[in-house]
């Protein structure tokens, strides 16, 4: 039998009894988050009043919120950052703005609303007695009406139409009435007038029998 030295057991009992074990890596820490919180407001005659339904996000995180009918807003889980917040609404300016959130964060924010003008005139015929207004003629415009466009009016016994919440510059009305075309319709499109808006305006538009 052959023996070792009883120096050499000695070291190697030491080494195995003194070796630092490898430990697992340590789970991360979870991120530290806080709640963004405000009311989104307008100005109104009576003074400033919540907004309603007001989409709120903060873009880095992409968080969103809507404002509930006393325009409240809440939040969780916005970490510490500077944060970009944005609120929309449709028929309002879109606000942006940053800040830096450091802890629980409350952000109140004002609005306006785009401002919009009525848009309106007659439409007629010429005959030989003069101009005579046509009942019954459908006009559309893409860019007119509360608060998102796409809308249609009938014109009355009078000849008239009337749109509101027109923006200002050029825009574009689809006329039509069978048996009718546009006069100087806008090419390529003969049944497409275009009306300058400028402020409240009065626009008012021919057709002639085909």
């Amino acid at each position: 039998m052959k023996h070792f030295p009883a120096i050499a057991i000695l070291a190697t009992t030491i080494s195995a009894c003194g070796a630092t074990p490898r430990n697992p890596a340590a789970p991360a820490e979870p991120a530290v988050t806080y709640t963004l919180s405000g009311i989104v407001v307008e100005m109104t005659p009576a003074g400033l009043a919540g907004v309603e339904g007001v989409a709120v996000e903060e873009g880095t995180s992409g968080l969103a919120a809507t404002t509930d009918r006393d325009g409240f807003f809440s939040m969780a889980g916005v970490r510490a950052r500077a944060a970009v917040v944005s609120a929309r609404k449709a028929g309002y300016e879109v606000y942006s703005g940053t800040l830096q959130v450091t802890g629980d964060t409350r952000l109140d924010i004002q609005i306006a609303r785009v401002m919009t003008y009525t848009l309106s005139g007659v439409t007629y015929e010429l005959t030989a007695a003069g101009q005579a207004p046509l009942e019954g003629v459908e006009v559309y415009c893409d860019g007119c009406g509360s608060p998102v466009g796409h809308t249609f009016a009938v014109t009355d016994r009078n000849g008239v139409y009337s749109f509101s919440w027109a923006l200002n510059g050029p825009t574009p009305l689809m006329v039509r009435k069978d048996g009718y075309r546009v006069v100087n319709g806008a090419a390529p499109h003969p049944d497409i007038v275009v009306a300058p808006v400028k402020g409240d305006t009065r626009f008012d538009i021919e057709l002639a029998r085909r």
